[in-house]
């Protein structure tokens, strides 16, 4: 008997699996009818946040030292020892502008499309899938401007032999 207990198992599992669906609640989610339900995918149009970068510069002046003239040799000497540095007196320098790169984060809302479960009856299920008619646009969004007409090229002329 203990060597039948994961086949048991095993059908009983498949056997809920092959059940007829139903909704949570028995009911379908469009009408609310109690016909047999379907799971089906319905799309909800939403809009989500993105972060886009942006680059650009700001000028900065700085100052780029010229060619230095060695004046000497300076002997010290400390508690280490004697040590010696040389010593060097500046020119002139120039100023030369830099860019330096900005980064700029900027929050953007976009639309989107959330897909989640539902239970439809076949009624509903042969309606449609939920989504908006093909025309028109969602709620605060702005249609796309019609695609430019070119004029049609002018003809080539014929080729002569």
């Amino acid at each position: 008997m203990n060597a039948l207990k994961p086949w048991l198992l095993i059908v009983a599992l498949g056997m809920v699996s092959v059940a007829p669906t139903r909704g949570t609640d028995g009911i379908c989610a469009r009408c609310g009818c109690h016909a047999c339900l379907q799971k089906v995918c319905v799309p909800k149009l939403t809009e989500r946040e993105i972060t886009k970068v942006c680059w650009d510069y700001k000028c900065e002046d700085v100052c780029i030292p010229g060619p230095s003239v060695k004046c000497g040799v300076q002997c010290q000497q400390d508690d280490c020892g004697c040590w010696s540095h040389e010593i060097w007196k500046p020119t002139c320098a120039c100023v030369k502008t830099r860019r330096v790169p900005v980064k700029t984060e900027v929050k953007r809302k976009v639309p989107s499309v959330e897909w989640k479960v539902e239970y439809r009856c076949v009624a509903c299920c042969q309606s449609g899938c939920g989504l908006a008619p093909s025309g028109s646009a969602p709620s605060g969004a702005v249609p796309l401007p019609a695609p430019p007409r070119y004029p049609d090229p002018a003809p080539l002329p014929p080729v002569q032999r």
